[in-house]
């Protein structure tokens, strides 16, 4: 009896070792297969919707994606396994590099049997990357800082029609651009570029004391403001005929943007208030009180809502 019992514990210990055994080769069968195996390396990187424009870009995106595969965890793991592609890795260092890219998304590309019975017919694993670059709007350039005209909520009519009777200079003068870049819709700068003159571009300056790319230099609501003046005003024409024709945007304050026109014009608009408001009044002003003398015209100002100050020469 006891030695049944003893022959018992003997097969059922057996049995653990030889179980367990089978497990542990299993498990280490499967880690070396989904880790070091070549059917599932990455065989294949896909790039979508990315601005390929050159060889030189296009390999570099390449080099980040390879780099990155290549490098081991732990100095020994291998990450070139499509399911330990480091994937935000890659995506940091692809946005790092390009200052253009807005976004992006890797995708793994899983392999599928065609069938099961056999492993030599598989599709090669790939990771996709697809990418969303900034699209420029216009160039905005970094000036130096240009003196507010005086507050409209304290200020008499005589001083703002006469701001040079009160100490204030007009200033009509082309700011000093220190450097200009792409800029897209949500106000972020991404890549250096020369300045270009004329009503073919649009151009914005603003002053800012350092400037870094990827990073917001104008809000998307001032953006938004610009576009709409850069759309609206080509439309409204004068009394002698020709249309408002825009050089450039100079944004002096939250409260104050400068529109600098064909002419020698200047109009003063203020983002805090409706710019439909400000064009309508704009248009009537145009065609009622200035006429043909829209030529001699200095600035409009438009700053205060349901008011507007002019000033021929």
């Amino acid at each position: 009896m006891r030695k049944t019992r003893f022959q018992k514990k003997k097969t059922s210990s057996l049995k653990i070792k030889i179980f367990g055994g089978l497990f542990f080769c299993l498990l280490a069968g499967l880690v070396y297969f989904l880790i070091w195996s070549p059917v599932l390396w990455v065989k294949k990187i896909e790039f979508r919707d990315s601005p390929l424009d050159t060889v030189l870009v296009s390999k570099g995106l390449s080099l980040i994606v390879q780099r990155n595969l290549e490098e081991k965890l732990w100095q020994i793991v291998p990450q070139k396994s499509i399911i330990l592609a480091p994937v935000e890795k890659i995506k940091e260092d692809i946005l790092e590099g390009f200052p253009e890219i807005k976004g992006v998304v890797v995708n793994k590309k899983l392999p599928h049997f065609r069938a099961l019975a056999s492993l030599s017919d598989i599709a090669g694993t790939e990771l996709e990357v697809i990418i969303e670059k900034r699209e420029s709007i216009g160039i905005w350039c970094q000036i130096e800082k240009i003196q507010s005209r005086p507050d409209l909520a304290t200020t008499t009519p005589d001083e703002i029609a006469e701001p040079q009777s009160q100490g204030q200079t007009l200033d009509m003068a082309e700011p000093k651009i220190k450097k200009c870049f792409h800029i897209d819709r949500e106000g972020i700068i991404y890549r250096e570029s020369p300045l270009i003159s004329g009503s073919v571009v649009l151009n914005i300056f603003s002053h800012k004391e350092s400037v870094d790319l990827r990073t917001e230099v104008v809000s998307p609501e001032t953006i938004d403001f610009i576009l709409t003046v850069n759309n609206g005003l080509p439309k409204i024409k004068t009394a002698a005929g020709p249309s408002l024709q825009i050089n450039d945007f100079r944004i002096i304050s939250g409260e104050e943007i400068r529109v600098n026109v064909s002419g020698g014009c200047q109009i003063y608009f203020n983002p805090a208030y409706s710019i439909d408001s400000q064009l309508k009044t704009l248009e009537l002003v145009l065609e009622k009180e200035i006429k043909e003398n829209w030529s001699s015209l200095e600035y409009i100002d438009l700053r205060i809502d349901g008011r507007v100050y002019y000033k021929t020469r």
